[in-house]
């Protein structure tokens, strides 16, 4: 297959996963604020089991990814799938822990500040409060700086390094 066909088909597959991922977001009984009834321990062991299952799964892409014979169109799209999941996930820990954030009312004030903590950019209409969501932005943060570069920075060395002849 030639690089700008396998290129074109997993973009539109990433594009697909996207919409299914967000989709499912939008389509998800979620519980706002206290009502979910959880103790706090249970919200963070939680989050704790799905920042491991994120991380298992940006490495399981990347080593898709860096199969041989991969595009570097292909092993981007694979990537932003990924992306978006993670960009899902927070948000959905926002939305259910809407009650300790100034500005954030719906699930698009989430998601829309989950975009806004992966660019690291706080424009500070949706402000965390509660400890439990401060807590919750640093490890978004932090998941976004370490892990997410590193996934693309490890695609793109992988890409440069390649003999071109």
């Amino acid at each position: 297959m030639c690089a700008s066909r396998a290129g074109l088909l997993a973009w539109a597959r990433s594009a697909v996963a996207a919409a299914v991922i967000t989709g499912v977001y939008f389509a998800a009984p979620l519980p706002t604020g206290r009502s979910q009834g959880a103790s706090p321990e249970l919200r963070a062991l939680a989050c704790v089991a799905g920042v491991m299952i994120l991380a298992w799964l940006l490495v399981r892409q990347v080593e898709r990814a860096l199969r041989p014979g991969r595009f570097l169109a292909e092993q981007l799209a694979m990537l932003l799938t990924v992306v978006v999941v993670v960009v899902v996930f927070f948000a959905a820990l926002y939305y259910l822990m809407a009650d300790q954030f100034h500005g954030l009312r719906t699930r698009v004030d989430a998601l829309y500040f989950s975009v806004i903590t992966l660019g690291t950019v706080g424009y500070g209409d949706v402000v965390p409060l509660g400890q439990g969501a401060k807590a919750v932005v640093i490890v978004q943060v932090i998941f976004d700086l370490v892990v997410v570069t590193s996934a693309l920075a490890v695609i793109v060395g992988v890409w440069r390094s390649r003999p071109w002849s």
